[in-house]
Parts: C-alpha cells; sequence; structure tokens
C-alpha cells in the first residue's frame, strides 16, 4: 500500500533540499536571505538538523531560485547534488537494500520519508525499467514551477541510481509533457541521454539490464533492521499531518483523558463515521494514532520523571501495568524497566 503525502503546508520535511538549493544560489553569488524570501526559514533553520519544512515553504524556495538564478540547468544540477545521505534511514534503507527491485519497492512504499514534490511510480517493460512522474501537488503540468520540480527530481533520481549501484547510471531517453523549454540542450547535456518533449507522460527509462545487478552495499540485515524504524517514521509522519495530525494534538492536551472517536469527531464538526472515512483515506484510525500517542508519552515519562510503571499504565489508560508492559515491549522491543536504565545511561 502506497502511504499518502503529507499536507502542502505540514511541516514534516527535513530542510536538505532547501539547503542545496541555497548553496547552489550562494556560487552565483545570491543571499541566503534572498534564496530564502517568503519561505519563512532564515539561514540557520535551513543548516539545523531539527529543522522541519513545509511543501509550500520548499516551492517557495523553487520559485526563488527560478527567478533569481541565471543558470537555466539550476534545477538539473540542484537534483544531481542530492545523495542517499540527505534521507537519513530511508536512504540507510535503500543503500543496503538486497537488490534494485527491494530499493525500489521501498522507495514508493516509504516514499513521503523523502521530502517528496512530486508522485512516482515504477514500471518494467520489456527491455527498459520507466520511473514516472505526477504533478500530485496539482503544479499545473505546463507550469514553469512544475518543470522546474521535474527537472530537480530528474537529477536527484539519477544521483540516487549511482549512489545504489556504485557507479554512474545513464538513462535511455527523459519524456516530458510540455513542449520543449529554451534550455532543452541543458537536459542531454546534464544528464546524459535524449529527450522528448510533448510526450503523453513524464518519464525517465534506463535499460532494464540494470536491475539485475547488485547494489554496491547491499545488507539485507541492515535493511530489515532500518525498515523496521522507518515503519515507526511513516507512522509518526501520518499521525503528525492533516486530519490525524489534529487529532493527535486533541489527545495530547489531556494526557490520560483521552477522548473517544465520537467526542472528536463532535469537536471537529463531523459524524464519527465521516472521520473515520477520512482517516482511512490517510492510511490511518483513531486507535492507531491513540497508540502513537501512548507509545510517545511513555516513552517521555519513562525518559523525564521518577514516575514507577504503575502510574505511567494508569496516565495512560491501561487496565494494569502488566498490559502497560507487554505493550511497550511491542512497541520497542524493550521493557519499560530496559527502556528506562538505557536512557539514565
Amino acid at each position: 500500500m502506497h502511504q499518502p503525502f503529507p499536507g502542502i503546508d505540514d511541516r514534516v520535511e527535513p530542510p536538505h533540499k532547501m539547503a542545496v538549493l541555497v548553496d547552489i544560489l550562494q556560487e552565483e553569488g545570491i543571499a541566503p536571505e534572498a534564496a530564502l524570501a517568503g519561505s519563512g526559514v532564515d539561514p540557520g533553520q535551513v543548516r539545523a538538523p531539527t529543522t522541519r519544512v513545509s511543501a509550500r515553504q520548499l516551492l517557495t524556495v523553487c520559485g526563488n531560485a527560478m527567478r533569481l538564478s541565471k543558470d537555466p540547468g539550476i534545477a538539473i544540477k540542484a537534483g544531481k547534488r542530492i545523495h542517499i545521505t540527505h534521507f537519513g534511514l530511508y536512504g540507510y534503507a535503500l543503500l543496503s537494500s538486497a537488490t534494485p527491485r527491494d530499493a525500489i519497492d521501498f522507495a514508493i512504499k516509504y516514499r513521503p520519508l523523502a521530502a517528496p514534490l512530486i508522485g512516482l511510480r515504477f514500471k518494467e517493460e520489456s527491455d527498459e525499467a520507466v520511473w514516472e512522474f505526477s504533478d500530485v501537488l496539482s503544479l499545473g503540468v505546463d507550469s514553469e514551477l512544475f518543470r522546474f520540480v521535474l527537472e530537480f527530481q530528474l537529477g536527484t533520481q539519477l544521483s540516487l541510481h549511482g549512489d545504489i549501484l556504485g557507479r554512474s547510471v545513464l538513462p535511455v531517453e527523459i519524456r516530458a509533457v510540455y513542449p520543449p523549454p529554451p534550455h532543452a540542450a541543458a537536459y542531454e547535456e546534464l544528464l546524459g541521454c535524449p529527450a522528448c518533449f510533448n510526450q503523453a507522460r513524464n518519464e525517465l527509462r534506463f535499460d532494464r539490464a540494470w536491475l539485475e545487478q547488485k547494489p554496491a552495499f547491499a545488507n539485507p540485515i541492515t535493511a530489515a533492521l532500518v525498515r523496521e524504524t522507518c515503519d515507526q517514521l511513516i507512522l509518526a509522519l501520518n499521525t503528525s499531518s492533516g486530519l490525524a495530525g489534529m487529532i493527535f494534538g486533541i489527545l495530547m492536551e489531556q494526557p490520560g483523558r483521552f477522548p473517544d472517536v465520537e467526542t472528536i469527531a463532535s469537536r471537529l464538526h463531523m459524524t464519527s463515521r465521516t472521520l473515520r472515512r477520512k482517516l482511512q483515506t490517510q492510511n490511518t484510525s483513531y486507535q492507531t494514532i491513540l497508540t502513537e500517542v501512548r507509545r510517545k508519552l511513555a516513552i517521555d515519562y519513562l525518559s523525564k520523571t521518577r514516575m514507577s510503571t504503575e502510574d505511567i499504565a494508569a496516565s495512560l489508560g491501561f487496565n494494569d501495568a502488566a498490559n502497560f508492559r507487554h505493550a511497550f515491549k511491542k512497541w520497542t522491543g524493550k521493557t519499560p524497566a530496559e527502556f528506562r536504565a538505557q536512557a539514565k545511561a
């Protein structure tokens, strides 16, 4: 099942793409303040590991780059500077995948962790492996902003292929739905293959033979461990954005006195049936969000307070400490006592 994109205004994405655009503009003599104008992010925040930005903020910086840069190939060049290490655990899971197909499956399933601005699909044809890109943010496929985002993605896609396989991989062909831009020649120059415009779909096409090669850093054990963590990151992402994020906030308002789904639905001016249906479209549920709230609070209590296991269990709505201990072990792989001892150490 594909995960839903975060909302365009949800601040859930690390600022690495924004930072790359700032750097490449600065090389043209454009101040970081100008590159970030209107985004609500300052030059110090764009370097901070705790900063999270929204898709709209990143698009604002993309628009600034289009307006300020004199280099028509800036988007492709910026994309080629994005490497797998920019993506944290998501990147390491891709890097350690046993096969290219495993990496592709993971890339699509966990795509929200990669700060996406564009839709992504993959298909295999008789002799070619094809990435297809779509306008999921409704920028307008003929707009200059969508073209910039697609060019950024094309450069990124090429860079990540090289990182995973440990060598450069050149595409066979690029296809774009829009007419040839003034800098059409830059596509072939920077991406190493012919580009065709006014096509039915936006595609990056490779020789299918690369699917049979072994990734340079394949390690199935590492991949499995990292993917478990990515499952938790996806859960946290799904419960911090959109409607799920609103419910998460309501449940966190009064820890220990969690309102039921009917009460929350009434507060949000909808029926519980409508609420459940909307959450289902976000690949989550009231119970999933409540579980994440309890998990987060349990970790905070064990790390930052001297509350006993019994008191924590009661404050989180568990019938007894044994049920809490069982749930916590399922969430973290550790008992509350083991987790607290490790936190103190």
